[in-house]
């Protein structure tokens, strides 16, 4: 009989890659951990982990159990949020993985009511802007730019948004005027270091310029916004957080202004957590209640 403890110690390992790191999630020791391993591999008469400098990687049979361990883990997460709720209030961890703009200006400041119905949920938001290597183990819920492309998630659209141009009045008062697009080549732009995002959400600037050079680079929109306050320069931002911003004005020439979408996905083995479920539908109110942002269907 395989142990539904064994196999919950195993998917630790596995997403680890190191006993010690799985142990200490775990809180327990690495003796523990590694008997329950070699309890696993007895069981299965196979060998599950090649255990390597670099840490413990696993074989082909770990990889095929992998899948159903995590199945089983999810089914019990599932029965234990059902049978120790005693009301609506959430317990546990959720992790959140948004973009830098959509997590500081828009997801942050409107968790204060989700807060105080769970008062026992932490929420964990991560904001990153690489989402192409974005793998289901890092998260439960994920808002991207990008539509994500791998098969073990359920993806659908959240919103649709606008980027225009926007610099402070002091800066547009003490420069020259920006009357056609092409005007903007004679400006300081603002723009993210080419390291900090993947190459589809870079080329974002270059569709409405495609000779920019930015001269002021960041990695993150509210290095953007300090930046273009500070008069450095015209910065690209989202329509719904720079709109209300009342040290910059936007830029209205013609075509200063390009489109994108926001997509939410979560692990499909997550999908029945009340937690999430729940999470993504107060996301999704968030998104509904922003001036700026238009739902549609995808």
């Amino acid at each position: 009989m395989l142990s539904a403890d064994d196999l919950r110690v195993f998917a630790e390992v596995a997403r680890r890659g190191r006993l010690t790191e799985a142990a200490i999630h775990l809180q327990v020791n690495h003796t523990t951990v590694s008997r329950h391993i070699t309890r696993l591999e007895r069981a299965v008469e196979s060998r599950l982990f090649d255990r390597a400098a670099s840490g413990w990687i696993l074989t082909d049979a770990g990889l095929r159990l992998l899948v159903h361990a995590e199945a089983i883990e999810s089914t019990m997460r599932v029965v234990q949020e059902d049978c120790l709720s005693q009301d609506s209030s959430l317990s546990g961890h959720v992790r959140i993985i948004t973009p830098d703009g959509f997590g500081a200006y828009l997801l942050l400041p409107g968790l204060e009511e989700f807060q105080r119905q769970h008062p026992d949920l932490t929420v964990e938001v991560v904001m990153a802007n690489r989402h192409a290597s974005l793998t289901p183990r890092e998260f439960d819920l994920a808002v991207t730019i990008e539509r994500p492309q791998t098969r073990a998630v359920t993806v659908r659209k959240l919103a649709d948004y606008s980027l225009g141009f926007y610099a402070s009045n002091r800066y547009l008062a003490h420069n020259p005027t920006v009357e056609t697009i092409e005007d903007l080549y004679d400006h300081v732009l603002i723009w993210y270091v080419d390291s900090a995002l993947d190459h589809r959400t870079l080329s974002l600037l270059y569709e409405v310029l495609p000779q920019a050079r930015p001269r002021i680079q960041t990695n993150n929109i509210a290095g953007f916004i300090e930046a273009a306050e500070a008069g450095l320069g015209v910065a690209l931002l989202p329509t719904f957080i720079a709109d209300r911003n009342p040290h910059l004005r936007r830029i209205t020439a013609d075509h200063a202004q390009v489109g994108r979408s926001y997509w939410i996905s979560f692990p499909r083995d997550l999908v029945r957590l009340a937690r999430v479920r729940m999470m993504a539908e107060y996301i999704g109110r968030l998104v509904a209640d922003q001036p700026g942002l238009s739902i549609r269907p995808e």
